[in-house]
């Protein structure tokens, strides 16, 4: 019998936030997502690594997500979180058992001994870092860490082949230095994509063996190509792994199963108190105020059910593909923003744990089948123009609401271009790195995508001119003489990438040169 391979996914990725507001948006957002995302997914890989649970897990982390949980600034912070937290859900529970409220008080109690014991994690495991857990993942065999861009910029709508290059070769430093190793996989931002980028990846293969697109790649390719089916891309000799659109479906439509009546609500929280989330969803359709109070055994029951209707579908769909000859090498690959299991999706870790148990013997990493394949003996897929779960457009970044961010982002990009060549003295080379690092900050696909989907916009528009003006003056002190107070100032407000050099975009300037968006 064929051996089935199933790949899981889960890309993780937060713009840059530290000392860049806190509430609602802000550091709070990374906060969060670190207690009811990271931890808990990083748990089930110890448990994986030490032979506790089955399974192989596929992982993607941005270059500025590993430096803000590696941040010691922001490691503190954390630990305060949470035991503010802890407070906040022990005071919860006097409060409502005051108020007669015994289901909201004991929810609250659990609660605070789940805080308590994110706590304890912190301190007792992740004294050396949070990546070491995945580092120690990756040699037990169970873990694969993708790499991929700087900021997690949009590649194909930055103005010049050399920001494209700096953003992937910096996003390469980063992960050589957070794991010890060359990555294998890269994971293009928002699964980004055009025939322009071909001469970009190529220079960076090796290391790099192959990238993911969505699953709706084939639709503007030459050549129509099942997601399943391994491919090059275009013009390099990279493969290229596409998501799989029931695995897609089954989770992330408006009705897959985080929609589910018996899960957490996420929306409704009791402003009244600390804000926690006593209610479950009950139907998607029903009105906040008629939400029914959270129950998490029935909870964990319906994950566990979920799984194993996840997994008999997988297995089904693997069993029926349509055009496989016998023997032909086939993967389904589930891809998910991780930020979905737990903090989203209070119960998806839980979904998690039971799908890779169920799932274990037939999950396979990424970067183990793309050493078994050929790239010259594999179908070229070439798509005009690609991203996550689109309609072969780039609308949802570049639009008329978004125009003058991309008018700002590459009007830098050639001001700061234009700087990268020539001798300075040591106070003019911090400005141009500060610069650059803003740059990058800049160049990020979030702060598009958040105005266009009008989630924390404003937010992300105040983010963008800070970082534009930043820019702007650390240019400027390259003409009137450096102003140590303000660029020291800068340069701990915005501090990713301590090692950063002027050569990760000069020396592109030379091998890739005047190529500009559009062309």
């Amino acid at each position: 019998m064929e051996r089935r391979a199933f790949t899981i996914l889960l890309h993780s990725h937060m713009p840059y936030v530290r000392r860049n507001g806190d509430w609602p948006v802000g550091e709070q957002w990374i906060l969060e997502a670190w207690a009811e995302c990271y931890l808990p997914l990083w748990e089930l890989i110890g448990e994986m690594a030490e032979g506790r649970r089955r399974g192989k897990l596929a992982l993607t982390m941005t270059p500025i997500l590993a430096e803000q949980l590696e941040d010691a600034y922001l490691r503190e912070r954390f630990a305060a979180y949470l035991r503010n937290r802890r407070r906040q859900a022990e005071e919860e529970v006097v409060r409502l058992r005051s108020l007669g409220e015994e289901g909201r008080s004991r929810l609250a109690s659990l609660y605070a001994r789940e805080l308590e014991g994110l706590l304890s994690l912190l301190e007792e495991k992740y004294g050396d870092g949070m990546l070491s857990a995945l580092r120690r993942g990756m040699e037990a065999g169970v873990l694969e860490v993708l790499a991929s861009s700087a900021t997690h910029a949009h590649l194909p709508l930055l103005s010049a082949d050399a920001c494209r290059a700096a953003q992937v070769e910096i996003g390469l430093e980063c992960y050589r230095r957070s794991f010890g190793r060359d990555p294998v996989g890269f994971w293009l931002p928002e699964c980004s994509y055009t025939p322009q980028l071909d001469r970009v990846l190529g220079r960076f293969s090796p290391p790099l063996r192959y990238v993911v697109l969505d699953h709706t790649a084939p639709d503007t390719a030459p050549l129509s190509l099942p997601t399943w089916r391994a491919c090059r891309l275009g013009g390099t000799p990279l493969a290229a792994f596409l998501r799989d659109e029931l695995s897609h479906r089954l989770v992330w439509e408006p009705d897959g199963y985080p929609s589910h009546g018996e899960y957490r609500e996420y929306v409704k929280r009791d402003y009244q108190g600390h804000g926690f989330q006593y209610w479950r969803i009950t139907s998607p359709s029903l009105p906040l105020e008629d939400k029914e109070l959270y129950d998490p055994e029935a909870a964990r029951a319906r994950a566990r059910a979920d799984a194993e209707h996840f997994a008999a579908r997988m297995r089904e769909r693997w069993d029926r593909l349509p055009g496989r000859e016998p023997g032909e090498e086939a993967v389904l690959l589930a891809a998910y923003d991780a930020e979905l299991f737990g903090h989203w999706w209070r119960e998806g870790p839980i979904w998690l744990r039971e799908v890779l148990d169920i799932l274990g013997p037939e999950c396979e990493l990424p970067g183990r089948v793309a050493a078994t394949l050929e790239p010259d003996s594999l179908p070229v897929l070439s798509p005009a123009r690609t991203a996550w779960n689109v309609d072969g457009t780039f609308n949802t970044w570049e639009n008329q609401g978004t125009r003058d961010i991309w008018e700002v982002t590459r009007g830098s990009e050639e001001a700061f271009l234009s700087r990268c060549g020539g001798e300075r003295d040591e106070a003019a080379t911090r400005a141009l790195l500060q610069a650059g690092r803003e740059l990058l900050l800049l160049e990020a696909s979030d702060w598009s995508y958040m105005v266009t989907r009008d989630t924390a916009a404003e937010y992300a528009r105040e983010r963008f001119a800070a970082h534009a003006e930043r820019f702007r003056h650390c240019m400027a002190m390259l003409e009137r003489g450096v102003e140590e107070e303000a660029l020291a100032l800068m340069e701990e407000t915005d501090n990713p990438f301590s090692w950063l050099d002027i050569r990760y975009w000069a020396r592109h300037l030379e091998h890739l040169p005047g190529h500009r968006q559009g062309e």
